[in-house]
């Protein structure tokens, strides 16, 4: 390396302000498409100072916006700024595109960076080489870089080993990664400037910093109305107004519209926060939606009463449940708006408070506090004097059978198919069979995870009611879902379900819910069926699904527990899931070694903060978490014995990657 950029810059204060201001004047100027470029004489004689890189994050209001930079053997200072400032503007593919009205919320912070050394050729030792609020970390390994700033230690109150595993982490690496000989860690250092990004931005351009305006009172009462007209045209098949002239048709990020009929209300909404559409064509696709569904309700025309509207734009990330701060959000002019796993929730009222807006948006979707729940502010115009929609589907309790919706895809459909393929699977000879407390056992497609099923299965004397615990992977329903319906179709012989069963487990754990809509398109309880069908006919099934909620294990591991011991005699408990889904081939054999010898250890807060450290989906862990600290409850999680784990690799959206299956019994 080249010594040169090994010593820090020596910058006085003219120097250190040029620096800020000629990378403010460049991302501003790049984020309104404007050229211009960082030039040597910009710096005040710095220019030409040899550095390792720079490096320019845009943040807004505490949250990440925006950042890039570059890095490399040795350049000039103000070539290293000029490439870093352009790449913070454009190219980080993480966030939607920066908006000229963005600049005045923004805040920006440069790094110089200098003194790059490779460090520990012993492995073990390389967290002693890390000075926390010293250095920054750069891991390589093959194709994998990660670059983690030396700030980052210091806000994220991470010590030496914390730091080497976030910056694996960054690499999408294991967090484990640096122990590793093949992985080279480098440490640098570096000097870090920050200021508001519109202080730098030029005065006589600061016309087009305007924020979008949304539609105006007048727009929206004519869009109210132009939807009402349309939702009756193609309710009658006849050709809607596809534009009205004289109103608003600017970009938007999500709209509802709102149908009032006779005796309730009905919302059609979209959300679409990375790529905003056109107020007008969405609207359309709303009214369509509005007629299609009055007619499948059969209702006609007469029934419909008024339309109101909500539009919403330009959004702002505030952070998620545990880490946001609304004090201060202008409420006459914002909402709150609420994501979590494909579910959202909008809530505007103007005037009101809104830490209490917040809390009515989280109570009215039963979100849960955590890390997955992400909160925005969102500019809203609307006919309402308030508004409140959301996406989240109030749980449904059918009394029909649940269709078999993974055969054909999962497992054979054909009867008789599916019969030989089964019984192909468990063992020709007789097997013996052990009172196990519970197990976890594959829910993958039979091809890669019948055998595995089979063979862990066979081994448990399995009672007359059985419950299962499996990941929740689709949008539709709550997060935490029994299944309450009667019966579970199959080809062939079903099985049944127990609503009572389903309904006092809902009662006694606060989590659970019963919910039919939560099951409708999941796999993993069905591929199961057949095999205990099986091997226990007759038997009844209780389902649950789980999405989210690390936190809640605990208490709702303790609330299954003490229930499961009033009752005269404990289902058998299963956990049917998967490990790495989709994970990288090259990564996920040590992921799941990782994770089965967790379980193997009976410990399962190790298992989550594994799957935790090394950024793994926490979903396909989850049931088999639960599971384990049910039984440790109940006193039944005393030993382990692993019957098999394998890997298949599989194809999703034109990449191979590995799915991971574990059968493990307990007792």
């Amino acid at each position: 390396m080249n010594r040169s950029m090994n010593v820090a810059p020596q910058l006085n204060e003219e120097q250190k302000t040029a620096i800020l201001e000629a990378a403010g004047r460049k991302v501003g100027l790049t984020i309104c498409r404007i050229e211009n470029e960082i030039e040597e004489k910009d710096l005040h004689g710095a220019g030409n100072a040899p550095v390792y890189g720079a490096f320019v994050t845009l943040k807004r209001f505490r949250q990440v916006r925006a950042q890039s930079g570059c890095m490399g053997d040795s350049m000039p200072l103000w070539e290293a700024l000029n490439t870093a400032a352009h790449r913070a503007a454009l190219e980080d593919l993480r966030f939607p595109p920066l908006e000229n009205h963005e600049i005045h919320d923004l805040q920006i912070e440069v790094w110089v960076l200098y003194s790059p050394e490779l460090i520990g050729s012993r492995p073990e030792e390389r967290p002693n080489f890390v000075e926390i609020g010293q250095h920054g970390l750069l891991v390589v390994h093959g194709e994998h870089r990660g670059l983690i700033l030396p700030n980052t230690a210091a806000e994220k109150k991470l010590d030496a080993r914390g730091f080497l595993e976030e910056a694996c982490r960054k690499a999408h690496l294991p967090a484990n990664a640096w122990q590793e000989d093949e992985t080279m860690v480098f440490r640098f250092q570096g000097l870090v400037f920050s200021g508001n990004l519109k202080d730098y931005f030029p005065q006589e351009l600061t016309h087009i910093l305007q924020p979008p305006k949304g539609p105006g009172r007048k727009d929206l009462a004519q869009l109210a109305d132009h939807c009402y007209r349309n939702i009756i045209k193609q309710f009658e098949n006849r050709i809607p107004d596809y534009y009205l002239p004289a109103a608003y048709d600017g970009k938007i990020s999500g709209a509802c519209l709102r149908v009032r009929l006779n005796s309730l209300s009905a919302d059609c909404a979209q959300l679409h926060l990375n790529h905003p559409q056109p107020l007008q064509a969405t609207l359309l696709g709303l009214s369509q939606n509005a007629a299609l569904a009055m007619r499948q309700n059969k209702l006609k025309p007469a029934d419909l009463q008024k339309t109101s509207l909500c539009i919403f734009w330009d959004p702002k990330n505030l952070g998620n449940t545990l880490t946001t701060d609304v004090s201060g959000l202008d409420t006459r002019r914002f909402g709150i708006l609420a994501l979590r796993f494909g579910k959202w929730i909008l809530g505007y009222a103007p005037g009101k408070d809104p830490a209490s807006i917040l809390e009515d948006v989280l109570k009215n979707s039963r979100f849960d506090r955590d890390e997955s729940t992400t909160i925005l502010s969102v500019q809203v115009a609307c006919t309402d004097i308030a508004f409140m929609t959301t996406t989240v589907q109030k749980p449904m309790v059918k009394d029909t059978p649940r269709p078999a919706i993974a055969a054909g895809a999962f497992y054979p459909a054909n009867v008789r198919e599916m019969e030989t393929m089964r019984n192909g699977f468990f063992s020709s000879e007789p097997v013996e069979k052990k009172a196990f407390s519970g197990a976890v056992i594959p829910h993958g497609g039979w091809p890669f995870a019948g055998k595995l099923l089979a063979q862990t299965l066979e081994k448990m004397e399995l009672r007359n009611r059985i419950l299962i615990f499996a990941p929740k992977y689709q949008a539709l329903g709550v997060d935490w879902g029994v299944c309450p319906d009667p019966r579970w179709n199959l080809p062939g012989r079903p099985m049944e379900g127990d609503i009572n069963l389903s309904r006092a487990m809902t009662e006694a754990v606060d989590s659970f819910q019963l919910d039919s809509l939560a099951h409708s398109r999941e796999h993993g309880i069905e591929v199961v069926l057949p095999f205990l069908s099986y091997l226990v006919p007759g038997a009844h099934v209780v389902g649950t699904v789980m999405q989210g909620g690390a936190r809640k294990l605990e208490n709702a591991s303790k609330q299954l527990a003490a229930w499961l011991q009033t009752l005269p005699q404990c289902p058998t408990l299963l956990a049917a899931s998967d490990l790495s889904l989709y994970a990288d081939p090259k990564q996920s054999p040590r992921l799941d070694e990782s994770i089965v010898e967790a379980m193997a250890a009976l410990d399962p807060e190790k298992m989550l903060a594994l799957v935790q450290e090394k950024n793994a989906p926490l979903t396909g862990v989850l049931p088999c978490a639960f599971l384990m600290m049910t039984l440790r409850e109940l006193g039944l999680l005393n030993r382990s014995h692993l019957v098999g784990h394998t890997q298949s690799i599989e194809s999703k959206n034109g990449v191979r990657k590995e799915v991971g299956f574990c059968g493990m019994l307990f007792e």
